[in-house]
């Protein structure tokens, strides 16, 4: 059962809301924050604090009546109409009083109607404190690989019969499909790109943290599934539990463990590496943010590369969720043969000192909007990135063929070097479709906003991007050049589809 895209009307998303008395989640992109029945209480934060309806009612409508006049792209995956009668159905369940969790898991399903990976709701700050300071965290136990109707274990789990490669096929009775059926729905992504809801449940704090905010905490879980010889086997195992953290009274604290040098760190968010003997080389990057030094990192490696002589260069951007445009951009001038720009259009709503106090750095933003933009047909546009095209670099540029691994975690400004070279020909993309739109996003400037009463916070996309208009605008990613993409058989002998494919097709 597929879900659908939108909520059309009130008696939907309230069925949805209390699906077998489950209690609902709501999350970010990069941070999903739960509550549960865990052990342990806070004095300074009660998470059990309910708040009047009226008060919850006066959150809604101003959290709706900010979307709906600054968010750029409200009505670009889901019409007015279904938005409007999302907004309704959330309205009417806000007759009685709430927790503050109770009230975020009403605004994240309607957020998810958006359909829009940049747009979703936080906790508060103090319920974040709270939720980062409980005594004991019980967890989901296994790591995962998923897709929107399977789940394959990715490691073994100590003490059971589980081992890689392993297919789950019922969890606490509750049937694989059903589970991500119910999980995906919470999941917001452009354009309900299914292979960036799937590829952000696969690993294992993400599902677990929705999981256990969606099922609650058993006990114990009950895994039924098939063994490498297909076999159906059951068995049970414990959840995690986390002890007490070190400022807890009464407990030693852990021995201090060996801080990453920063080295190290750097290298887990971009590295390069050589194999000249069989003749290519591999750029990892995960992060376009400004924190790994990147342009330096790019001019010292393209100039290794430029003396290596070697003709094949895999950028793997399987795991590049984004960060800043001069730095994808700077990639891009590296490796692209002719002139590209950002984007088609890039504008904003009109700008507004209205609602002010309530969205973080309003005031700057709303300049900056004022003096970067023009209107045009109530549309302000940012011409600096509009008009401008980069030229490629002449030192150092790589014109030897370029093999691209993509999957649901290349989003934002990752998606951006992506469009700029899937048309060249010395260019191959591998892999999965990425998990950002082809088409264009809203990730340039995502202020937060936090209502009054609640002290809930949801990030507010401000401006819209549109990458490229030739391109069918239904939310899909890039697509790849060579479809790659990981199997149980593939996980139970450790192997690296995408590299493996890519390796086979330089050979």
């Amino acid at each position: 059962m597929m879900f659908p895209a939108v909520v059309h009307n009130p008696s939907v998303l309230r069925r949805t809301l209390v699906l077998r008395n489950i209690p609902l989640l709501c999350f970010s992109v990069t941070i999903l924050l739960i509550i549960s029945s865990c052990s342990g209480t806070r004095k300074a934060f009660n998470p059990n604090k309910k708040f009047p309806a009226q008060q919850l009612q006066e959150d809604y409508q101003l959290f709706q009546t900010i979307l709906e006049q600054k968010h750029p792209s409200l009505y670009w995956y889901s019409t007015q109409h279904q938005m409007d009668s999302a907004f309704n159905a959330g309205g009417l369940l806000l007759k009685d009083s709430m927790t503050e969790y109770e009230f975020r898991r009403v605004l994240a399903l309607v957020v998810s109607n958006i359909q829009c990976g940049h747009t979703s709701v936080r906790a508060s700050r103090s319920y974040q404190k709270y939720f980062d300071t409980l005594s004991i965290k019980r967890s989901f136990p296994l790591h995962i690989k998923t897709w929107s109707d399977s789940i394959v274990l990715t490691a073994p789990v100590k003490n059971t019969p589980l081992v890689r490669g392993d297919i789950i096929d019922a969890i606490n009775g509750v049937s694989t499909k059903q589970v991500l059926d119910t999980l995906l729905r919470f999941i917001p992504a452009d354009g309900n790109n299914m292979v960036a809801k799937s590829q952000l449940l696969s690993g294992t704090s993400y599902f677990a943290s929705l999981y256990t905010g969606v099922f609650g905490w058993p006990k114990t879980f009950h895994i039924a599934y098939k063994d490498s010889l297909n076999r159906e086997q059951s068995t049970v195992i414990q959840p995690v539990v986390v002890p007490k953290d070190s400022t807890s009274k009464g407990r030693k604290k852990p021995a201090a463990k060996d801080k990453k040098s920063k080295t190290n760190k750097l290298k887990e968010q971009r590295h390069l590496w050589l194999s000249a003997r069989e003749g290519y080389a591999v750029m990892e990057l995960n992060t376009f943010s400004g924190s790994p030094g990147l342009k330096r990192f790019f001019r010292n490696s393209f100039r290794m590369l430029a003396d290596s002589g070697i003709n094949n260069l895999v950028i793997d951007l399987r795991l590049n969720g984004g960060g800043r445009i001069t730095n994808s951009t700077s990639l891009t001038r590296y490796l692209a043969n002719q002139p590209f720009k950002t984007g088609d259009s890039i504008y904003a709503k009109k700008p507004s000192f209205k609602y002010g106090r309530f969205i973080k750095n309003n005031f700057i933003e709303t300049v900056f909007t004022l003096v970067s933009t023009r209107k045009k047909n109530d549309q302000y546009h940012f011409n600096h990135f509009e008009k401008r095209y980069y030229n490629p670099n002449r030192r150092n540029h790589y014109n030897g063929h370029i093999y691209i691994l993509t999957g649901g975690y290349t989003y934002s400004a990752s998606v951006l070097v992506v469009n700029a070279l899937r048309q060249q020909p010395n260019v191959t993309i591998v892999g999965e479709p990425s998990g950002g739109a082809a088409y264009g996003n809203t990730a340039m400037v995502i202020p937060d906003v936090t209502l009054p009463h609640t002290k809930v916070r949801f990030r507010l996309p401000l401006f819209r991007l549109v990458i490229d208009k030739e391109l069918p605008k239904n939310g899909k990613g890039v697509k790849p050049d060579v479809y790659v993409s990981a199997t149980p058989e593939s996980i139970r002998k450790g192997v690296d589809t995408k590299m493996a494919k890519v390796l086979e097709l330089i050979r």
